[in-house]
């Protein structure tokens, strides 16, 4: 062997290429690192470092043990092995889990902590057992965990170098689990829980100072009474870069805004929180972000927690729990550039959801007056407003996105389909759109689909006007499609490279009853023709009618 595969750094090295990263999440070569770690012995521990780095799931950890140790993994249920189990989602679930058979040994918990001192990153998947994919999961059943990782704590930590624990689990019967794995190594903690019993209450009181190197911290779905707690344990983190959490108290504001390093902050504004502030107060807060979030149920919270702060952020999403009114929805539009540095931000989502009262679609609709101070941002890129109910003209669509010249992402109005008549953008204001937009990669606007005769752009039924290459994205909204080949054509002379065309959902959808919106499914196929004739394809409809008349002429 060359003297330079006798260095462990290097060795790290080459083994790190075996180990990808892609999309953020780290996915390695398991079998070529397990191939490696049998090679010889100066391969070994390094290469076993690497392969047991990143853990997906801890049923792995039971595997290595002695077969007589643990139960064999049920592969499908069988007339032998179904009346051992209880004949329920949880039961049937069970039944798929590993077990432990017998206690663990000396050896055996030798062999645990050999692979358990290299893990770096582990995640515990949610359990959901009325998941037919759950019940399907060979994976460990919570005995075994216990066992294994909620142990006594006079044994050592399970993972002494962990650095990144994510945790989806909804359960409180594993938590001791998640103590166990608490350690003062860890950089990245993400916990997903809908559910807050008090024993989670008092292990994440304690993260702050259980866990002072976190740099990024991800706590989804707290409740109102926990915002107190997570206020205290954040003025505990010096190093954070991304945080994601309940909204904090003012201390802790000010706490965030003075690191250096944070670039992302997501808060989640809980009903009946409230910052506090005297209104009379001049207290201010100013952030340097790259990303900024922002969930609240109601807009009037979340104006109330923005009302103190200056925000200098490349992104900005804003997302209201229900559905609003024009008003209310008017007076967030215009404030924006009271929160947020116009001349930094490129990106900006704003989502409202779907409303539960389809009687009077107005008491929702927007003019084209309500975004005119998002005008001032005219570095944006991204514009979502795609659940905004606007009803807006060509001339007025075309004058607000002249501000907007590097814009590559803009939806505006085309999640919900309102089953009503009202003002859209023509194929005139479409044409105008590519042509202010020359950047413009995905489009959506509420597309009016009638034939574009009086268009200047539009000659003996051929599109002339400017293409935009790079749009490989569309949503027309609630439009119709009466005539899938010209309309096809148009749009395929607009933009030559488009793939993908989407539409708004019906606002009144009835999952129940499907055929209730018969209407809007006859239209999917219809655009489904179009998107498939875009991309050189036949429809799965059209498919479905080439093999009926196939078989009609062999009859």
């Amino acid at each position: 062997m060359h003297t330079c595969l006798q260095i462990s750094e290097i060795l790290r090295i080459i083994f790190a290429e075996v180990t990808q990263v892609i999309g953020g999440s780290v996915q390695p070569s398991y079998t070529t690192l397990y191939h490696l770690a049998l090679t010889c012995r100066a391969f070994r521990e390094p290469a076993l470092d690497a392969l047991w780095a990143h853990i997906p799931t801890p049923d792995v950890f039971v595997m290595c043990l002695p077969q007589d140790a643990r139960s064999q993994p049920i592969l499908e249920l069988t007339l032998e092995n179904f009346n051992q189990f209880k004949c329920t989602p949880s039961g049937i679930a069970a039944a798929f889990r590993v077990r432990l058979l017998r206690p663990l040994t000396t050896d055996d918990w030798a062999t645990f902590q050999m692979y358990a001192r290299r893990v770096c990153s582990l995640t515990f998947a949610k359990y959901d057992a009325e998941s037919y994919a759950m019940m399907r999961d060979p994976g460990l059943h919570d005995s075994a965990a216990l066992a294994l990782l909620g142990s006594s704590a006079s044994l050592p930590l399970p993972f002494p170098l962990l650095r990144e624990l994510y945790w989806n689990d909804q359960r409180d019967v594993l938590l001791p689990c998640l103590q166990r794995c608490i350690s003062s190594s860890l950089t990245r903690l993400v916990i997903h829980s809908e559910l807050w019993p008090s024993a989670m209450v008092d292990l994440v009181a304690g993260l702050g100072k259980a866990c002072p190197m976190i740099k990024e911290f991800r706590c989804s779905l707290p409740p109102a009474s926990a915002c107190a707690m997570l206020s205290d344990i954040v003025t505990c983190w010096d190093d954070l870069e991304i945080l994601e959490t309940g909204a904090v108290n003012t201390q802790a504001l000010q706490h965030l805004a003075s690191l250096k390093k944070l670039r992302e902050l997501k808060m989640l504004v809980p009903e009946g929180h409230s910052l506090d502030v005297d209104p009379t107060s001049t207290f201010s807060v100013t952030f340097s972000l790259d990303e900024f979030s922002m969930t609240s149920a109601r807009i009037e919270p979340l104006l109330a927690f923005l009302a103190p702060l200056k925000i200098s952020a490349k992104s900005a999403n804003l997302q209201i729990d229900t559905a609003s009114n024009a008003d209310d929805l008017d007076q967030l539009l215009s404030s924006l550039t009271e929160y947020f540095q116009p001349n930094v931000l490129k990106s900006l989502c704003v989502w409202v959801n779907r409303p539960t009262s389809f009687d009077n679609h107005s008491l929702s609709e927007l003019s084209a007056s309500a975004f005119q101070k998002i005008r001032a941002f005219t570095g944006l890129t991204k514009l979502n407003l795609s659940s905004i109910h606007a009803s807006i003209t060509d001339d007025e669509v075309l004058d607000l996105v002249s501000t907007w010249p590097k814009m590559e992402h803009l939806y505006l109005d085309t999640a919900w389909d309102w089953g009503v008549a009202r003002m859209r953008i023509t194929f005139h204001g479409l044409a105008g759109i590519l042509e202010r937009c020359p950047n413009l990669r995905s489009l959506g606007v509420d597309l009016d689909t009638s034939p574009p005769h009086d268009s200047p752009v539009y000659v003996d039924h051929q599109y002339t006007g400017i293409a935009r290459d790079k749009v490989t994205e569309l949503n027309v909204g609630s439009a119709e499609c009466n005539d899938v080949e010209a309309i096809g054509n148009l749009l395929a002379g607009m933009c030559p490279n488009l793939i993908s065309i989407g539409r708004a959902c019906p606002v009144n959808l009835n999952y129940e009853d499907p055929s209730a919106n018969i209407e809007w499914f006859d239209g999917e196929e219809k655009w489904e023709e179009v998107s498939s004739s875009l991309r050189g394809e036949v429809s799965s409809w059209s498919r479905t009618v080439c093999r009926i008349i196939h078989q009609q002429c062999l009859m």
